[in-house]
């Protein structure tokens, strides 16, 4: 027997469908009639608790332009407004700039005013939407900060937030999502579509329903639904166009519509507009497309107690994260080739100082569960640690991430991944830090660095550097040295 999840999903597609009409393009003034994956998606979103109140108090919803998003969350927005018998409810709309944070608000206004029944129950202005004989109001919020202080807003609408960019419009955000968290039942709904900077609000919310779809972190009350290509579709396939772009699927957007924007746009930017995928520049790449996901593995990764085990440990004083890397070949007697697993242990430093005892405190566990042989470290920031690590019999090996070290030991990663030689369980965190590593030139050669982008690599540093030392020929290893100079 299968048992769905409580929801009010059925009360707020009711809704839309009986009151709300389209509020601009081919369909305008038509009743509002949901597709089948929008409806979905609000199935999910109104989920409710044991007890009856809303699941998810914060939602990130990404969809490739031209898919109604914007209109989608208006119409959700009025629920908030007028269906959903909130005490005196207050709906904010919000946006980069104030022309963006027009567009939701604005549909909102129309579909009032076009609706035969919206319209005889509310009073649009410029900058607000009045429902008539209660408290409650929608309105436009200013993009920037101080102006959004103060209020209970029982809903926040975000648009579009991949260009909310700047130190000023991430404290909008952060005002808005605390005056809602202020309200018994309130939601923040940020959408967008996918950006260039994962440094950003935009990246780190994504970050986080990454984390959750992959289970590295629990997060009960984040709703996360995000339509992609994945990195091995082939982006000139119209077939994958169709499965990220629903409205494809359901014939209000014309696949000929899309054929002229592959045309005329730059790779990069069709990628993100239309399969919603963030991009980094050609330049920026260290890996063929593709190559990470195909060596993901299906199934959980089991470490052997018995085989010797490498670990890489990069971090930095601040700022960075701390990224901890453990590889075990697992090649059996019949192969031919080597298969390395690989697994990564991630943290984001509290008040941009790194904790080093937990850092330590990790890789004595590894060495009392595990057969490691080494430790590779760096010893411009680990050194003091290195030292402890010693005393507690952690066979220390020192890595310093010159241009002579690390240039072949990239090289030598890069091989091993081409060859498919490796395994990981395609965690988010970990992921996206390999990803985010771009080639830099040096007289020696290329070695990974930040590029452009400034994403952190902590761990796809840590990678490189226990490969390294899993391949190195035996010869250079003297499991009698505690700490090895080179």
């Amino acid at each position: 027997m299968i048992t769905l999840p409580e929801t009010k999903g059925r009360e707020v597609v009711k809704f839309i469908q009986s009151c709300v009409v389209h509020g601009e393009g081919d369909y305008y003034g038509n009743p509002f009639l949901l597709d089948d994956w929008q409806k979905k998606i609000i199935f999910e979103l109104y989920e409710l608790k044991e007890d009856g109140e809303r699941k998810y108090r914060e939602a990130l919803i990404g969809l490739p332009k031209g898919n109604g998003k914007s209109a989608l969350v208006a119409a959700v927005g009025l629920y908030e407004l007028i269906g959903s018998k909130v005490v005196s409810p207050l709906v904010a709309c919000a946006a980069s700039s104030t022309e963006q944070a027009a567009l939701v608000f604005n549909t909102m206004r129309t579909m009032c005013d076009e609706s035969p029944i919206l319209s005889k129950l509310t009073e649009t202005f410029e900058n607000q939407i009045q429902v008539i004989g209660q408290s409650g109001r929608a309105y436009r919020v200013a993009a920037k900060a101080g102006t959004a202080d103060g209020g209970r807003n029982s809903c926040f609408i975000a648009d579009e937030i991949h260009e909310w960019n700047t130190p000023n419009l991430e404290r909008v955000h952060y005002v808005l999502s605390n005056n809602t968290a202020k309200r018994q039942d309130g939601l923040v709904l940020s959408i967008t579509t996918a950006g260039y900077d994962k440094e950003t609000l935009a990246g780190e919310l994504y970050n986080r329903g990454k984390r959750k779809e992959t289970g590295e972190v629990e997060d009960d009350e984040f709703y996360f639904k995000w339509l992609e290509a994945e990195e091995t579709d082939d982006v000139n396939d119209p077939e994958v166009w169709k499965r990220v772009n629903p409205a494809i699927q359901n014939d209000w957007w014309p696949l000929s519509n899309l054929e002229r924007r592959f045309k005329s746009l730059p790779l990069n930017e069709f990628k993100r507009y239309h399969l919603n995928t963030w991009t980094k520049t050609k330049m920026d790449s260290w890996l063929p497309v593709g190559t990470w996901s195909e060596c993901a593995s299906d199934e959980k990764l089991k470490f052997d107690a018995q085989l010797p085990m490498y670990v890489g440990v990069d971090l930095a004083l601040k700022h960075d994260s701390v990224g901890i890397v453990h590889v075990q070949n697992q090649k059996r007697e019949d192969d031919e080739d080597d298969l390395f697993f690989v697994d990564a242990k991630i943290w984001f430093p509290d008040d941009q100082i790194v904790d080093y005892a937990e850092v330590e405190n990790y890789i004595t566990e590894l060495n009392r569960l595990y057969n490691v042989v080494e430790c590779a470290y760096d010893p411009a920031f680990f050194e003091r640690s290195a030292q402890e690590l010693v005393d507690q019999n952690v066979n220390m090996v020192s890595f310093p991430q010159t241009h002579s070290r690390m240039v072949p030991a990239c090289g030598n990663a890069y091989e091993i991944l081409i060859a498919k030689k490796i395994r990981h369980q395609n965690y988010a965190t970990f992921t996206d830090q390999v990803l985010s590593a771009a080639q830099k030139q040096t007289d020696n050669g290329w070695r990974l660095s930040k590029g452009r982008s400034k994403r952190k690599i902590d761990s796809c540093i840590a990678m490189v550097m226990a490969l390294d030392r899993a391949t190195a020929p035996l010869g250079q290893m003297d499991p009698a040295v505690k700490v090895i100079e080179w």
